[in-house]
């Protein structure tokens, strides 16, 4: 299968996730646990793996998710999931739903994350999507902040309360 790679920067590039890449993107993806393991532990239980490699190629074979990574020279610095959806809630509406977009915590501030984003939209317009949405937990408030400065705005609410 020949790789896609699109140029962002001199030293960054971002690619389609391959299978041989499940150990780095898992190694991404703990990072992004381990924060709401911290910020929500009656959420999330602590793991030795974000999902099995079974799951992760799982994935990759749906033809309803989009992957990306971000790699700096051979350094895998970030990545993201994007699910494809079809809606119909009044009006149908094609969504490219970020499911996961992380960047290594070395590599923070450095526009990844923006890049990665810039990567999702261009797909998503390619793929005739009207808009790209996506969840964050209110305790990663430097996603929040990230989101924003990308020019995403907040779309609605979620509260709870315990019983």
């Amino acid at each position: 299968m020949k790789k896609k790679r699109l140029v962002v920067c001199r030293m960054l590039w971002i690619r389609t996730i391959q299978k041989l890449d499940y150990t780095a993107v898992d190694r991404l993806l703990m990072q992004l646990h381990q924060l709401d393991v911290a910020g929500r532990p009656d959420r999330f239980a602590t793991a030795d793996h974000y999902m099995s490699r079974e799951s992760f190629e799982l994935l990759l074979e749906n033809e309803n998710v989009l992957t990306f990574l971000a790699q700096e020279r051979t350094t895998i610095v970030g990545c993201c999931f994007v699910s494809l959806l079809e809606r119909n809630e009044g009006t149908p509406t094609k969504t490219a739903y970020i499911d996961l977009l992380v960047v290594d915590e070395a590599y923070r501030r450095k526009g990844i994350g923006k890049a990665l984003f810039q990567a999702v939209r261009k797909q998503a317009r390619r793929l005739h999507a009207q808009n790209v949405e996506l969840m964050v937990w209110s305790h990663n408030e430097v996603a929040v902040k990230a989101y924003e400065s990308y020019g995403m705005m907040p779309q609605r609410s979620i509260y709870e309360i315990s019983v």
